[in-house]
């Protein structure tokens, strides 16, 4: 399981988009930009949303339109708010371990950018054909490029503002299809993966970017 510190939680799926428009409602906040982009203030909403569930963690937003969470970042410019991959709401200092034997094919770093990866681990799935994409992790990395990791080994833990992107803790998943790998690869177009896009583009980044609860396990 990807969380082996969480076995046996309570955990839920949830729509962070909806759960965040009713949470602000009727709420008061000093600044003129939107409130949820504050980690902290995020990081509050999202507590809420657990003890509302009454669960420890929750996840979801695979191809969720998040045009609301998220209005008045950078994806304003291409009103690109399609989740492509899934977040799962964890604490941070939260371990990582694979589901699957893997390849450590990129690690990279985009801070001090706001509102990027922050530290990323990309592993390529030796059981499918498959890469997975861990990002918002702590600086201290567990693997190297080249390390080949069994199933159920510990290799990165979950970061926290403004390391991890200055997102409020949690953990992004997202798978890329062996297609679209060897394409960013060879064109080493790396800089051009986001984990947003365009809702124009769903059915071309559903092929793209599968949906990542295949390849992870939360129990």
């Amino acid at each position: 399981m990807i969380f082996p510190e969480l076995k046996n939680i309570n955990t839920k799926c949830v729509n962070l988009n909806a759960e965040a428009i009713d949470w602000i409602k009727g709420k008061i906040f000093p600044s003129t930009d939107h409130p949820l982009l504050d980690p902290a203030i995020c990081q509050e909403m999202v507590d809420d949303v657990h003890k509302k569930y009454d669960v420890v963690f929750s996840y979801g937003g695979w191809m969720e339109d998040r045009s609301f969470l998220w209005h008045g970042s950078y994806l304003d410019k291409d009103r690109a708010y399609i989740h492509l991959g899934v977040d799962l709401n964890v604490p941070p200092g939260t371990k990582v371990a694979t589901d699957f034997s893997a390849e450590v094919v990129r690690i990279d770093d985009d801070y001090p950018e706001q509102g990027g990866w922050g530290p990323r681990v990309i592993l390529r799935n030796m059981e499918s054909d498959i890469y997975v994409v861990y990002a918002h992790l702590d600086r201290e990395i567990g693997c190297k490029v080249g390390d080949f990791l069994k199933k159920n080994t510990i290799f990165a833990s979950v970061g926290k503002a403004p390391y991890n992107g200055n997102w409020f803790p949690h953990l992004h998943v997202q798978t890329i299809s062996t297609e679209y790998f060897n394409e960013l690869n060879q064109n080493n177009s790396w800089a051009n993966l986001d984990g947003y896009g365009s809702p124009n583009k769903i059915e071309q980044n559903k092929k793209r970017f599968p949906d990542p609860m295949k390849y992870i396990s939360l129990i």
